[in-house]
């Protein structure tokens, strides 16, 4: 996989994964974007996650509603190197 393959992936996959390790349901997320003052529908929220179109705004709305408050950048696998299990 080359670098740019590697970061869209990352960055398609980053919310839904940290959305499931925190186990906050949609319904919840939606909540917490309105408090955020970010109103949306939870079928709208669902669409736009899984799809993974969305602005680095919306993404850093969804990390705060999600509760981050730092993220660490992945690197992709360098040639020949293995990624540390996680």
């Amino acid at each position: 996989m080359d670098e740019n393959a590697f970061y869209e992936t990352e960055a398609r996959e980053l919310i839904k994964r940290i959305r499931r390790e925190k186990d906050v349901p949609y319904w919840r997320l939606a909540e917490n974007l309105s408090a955020l003052g970010v109103e949306m529908e939870e079928q709208a929220l669902i669409n736009r996650v899984n799809r993974g179109r969305y602005s680095f705004a919306f993404a850093l709305q969804l990390l705060a509603a999600l509760g981050v408050e730092t993220l660490e950048v992945p690197r992709p696998p360098r040639a020949g190197h293995r990624p540390k299990a996680r």
